[in-house]
């Protein structure tokens, strides 16, 4: 109670440290008031939360299996790739095979 002048009667004494306390005490209720209302919140904020994290579980329950369907594409994809470019060879060689087999039976000087 630094810097308060206080009375010397005891009296008057009590009737300041009596006030004093009764001022302490309404700040501290309203500050109990402001505490409860908060944690109403945190705890509104809480079962907020708990709610997106069931529906954020159940979503990833429901892409999953579209997760799994594009990981197993990716891997379809790099085998057609694959066998895209063996087809571009054995294409390339059977039409050169056959290019030369047609040169062959249909030569110009065969006796025509």
């Amino acid at each position: 109670m630094a810097g308060y002048e206080l009375p010397d009667d005891p009296e008057a004494l009590r009737a300041v440290l009596s006030e004093k306390l009764q001022s302490g005490i309404s700040r501290m209720n309203a500050h109990d008031v402001h505490l409860s209302i908060l944690k109403d919140e945190v705890h509104a904020l809480k079962e907020a939360n708990k709610t997106q994290d069931e529906r954020l579980a159940r979503i990833e329950e429901n892409t999953a299996t579209l997760v799994d369907i594009f990981r197993a594409g990716d891997g379809t994809v790099k085998t057609a790739k694959w066998f895209g470019k063996l087809l571009i060879w054995i294409g390339s060689l059977s039409s050169a095979i056959y290019a030369l087999y047609y040169a062959i039976v249909n030569w110009p000087h065969k006796g025509v």
